[in-house]
């Protein structure tokens, strides 16, 4: 049998686009109460195999929301636009900002930054005082890895935001909170980890201030940042929130599509704080809680690999070996990803001691000829390029981030 893994794209937005704040959807903020969240004691989902899917990134959900304000009452108007018509006499300004947010939806959809930006280009140069632009064409270039490009327009929209609420001043609002959210996700592409940390650490707070709860991706991503700067306990304690939220927003949310991101995210936010007890020395603990996630998610090669460089770095090569197999020939992203240091480094972000161990059991089987007979006995390793399960669920996920 073969599983297919749930995965997902780079993501930190919060929900939340108008300033309407529903509980009954992944929230962003008001720290949740992390009760019953006790070391090795974790309560993960259970994921049966076909419930593992690609899904869309979160990211996009709230790039089409953001786009679908202006259009809803336009279809019509909409689909008699042309290019033709867009650079005649008759086109009215308004006729030509809904063609050319269709544009961006659509583009953005198909995963072509280069032109969702050009169509936003347009759109800021018929309305550069709109705050919803800039956030727009800013998700657009962290999709495409322009961070710089980002932050200058999430700069530009918090200012706007900002002067528009009271008179200049920074106001307190859910709008700027999310704002915050993404501007910290592009300093995060520039390895700003302490001005990434700053904007998430306002973003939460100022939903907490506004009764709001914290968006578990959030969290999550807040904890990647504690990761990269070496702060073990304090992001193993954020993913445990994030994974609690996640919980107790799958709870309140029944709608099939987001209950799947749900699930995922509780799933990968747990792996991370799994990873970060084994970085903080607690082994037995750590694999405690990778096994636990292994059983209730099976298709989880992350937990797979992971399990395989705890049982290898313990002395029991036999159980890493079969874990190893299972990820490589059961699992449909495979594992081929993990055996690149600089992925499980850098994109992953597997703690060093974890990294250490994995490469130290594929010398193993390197040594031994262990590669070639997984790999070329027959044994189809299914992968992905290396997209899937970066440190941040899908927004993915970003899930995972990427």
């Amino acid at each position: 049998m073969m599983i297919t893994q749930g995965t997902g794209s780079s993501v930190v937005h919060i929900n939340n686009h108008h300033g309407r704040h529903a509980r009954s959807t992944t929230s962003l903020y008001a720290l949740p109460q992390a009760k019953n969240i006790e070391k090795h004691e974790i309560s993960v989902p259970i994921l049966p195999l076909e419930s593992y899917h690609t899904h869309q990134s979160r990211r996009s959900i709230l790039f089409t929301a953001i786009t679908s304000v202006a259009m809803a009452t336009a279809t019509t108007a909409l689909t008699a636009l042309s290019p033709a018509l867009l650079a005649s006499a008759d086109a009215s300004i308004t006729d030509a900002a809904m063609y050319l947010e269709r544009i961006a939806a659509e583009a953005y959809s198909k995963r072509d930054f280069t032109e969702a930006v050009e169509a936003l280009n347009r759109l800021v140069a018929l309305d550069p005082t709109s705050p919803r632009l800039l956030e727009m064409r800013a998700m657009a270039h962290v999709d495409g890895k322009k961070f710089s490009e980002a932050v200058k327009d999430f700069d530009d929209c918090l200012r706007l935001v900002d002067t528009s609420a009271d008179n200049g001043k920074n106001v307190d609002t859910l709008d700027r909170a999310r704002i915050l959210s993404g501007r910290a996700l592009a300093l995060e592409g520039l390895g700003d980890w302490v001005g990434a940390l700053k904007d998430y650490d306002a973003a939460l707070r100022i939903a907490q201030k506004l009764g709001a709860d914290p968006d578990p991706y959030i969290l999550n991503s807040r904890g990647n940042c504690h990761a990269s700067l070496g702060e073990w306990k304090a992001a193993r304690e954020d993913y445990l929130l994030s994974a609690n939220g996640f919980q107790s927003a799958r709870r309140e949310d029944r709608v099939a599509g987001r209950l799947q991101q749900r699930l995922d995210g509780a799933v990968f936010a747990f792996s991370n704080a799994a990873l970060m007890l084994a970085q903080l020395g607690d082994d037995d603990g750590a694999t405690k809680e990778m096994q636990s996630i292994a059983r209730r998610a099976p298709g989880s090669a992350d937990m797979r690999a992971a399990l395989a460089a705890q049982l290898y770095n313990a002395g029991q090569e036999g159980e890493a070996e079969s874990e190893w197999n299972f990820a490589c020939s059961n699992i449909t992203v495979g594992c081929t990803k993990y055996q690149d240091v600089e992925w499980l480094s850098t994109i992953r972000r597997w703690p060093p001691v974890m990294v250490e161990r994995l490469q130290a059991f594929l010398k193993l089987r390197r040594n031994t000829g262990s590669d070639a007979r997984s790999f070329g006995g027959g044994i189809e390793c299914h992968h992905d390029g290396g997209k899937s399960e970066p440190s941040t669920p899908s927004r993915r996920y970003s899930g995972f981030s990427e």
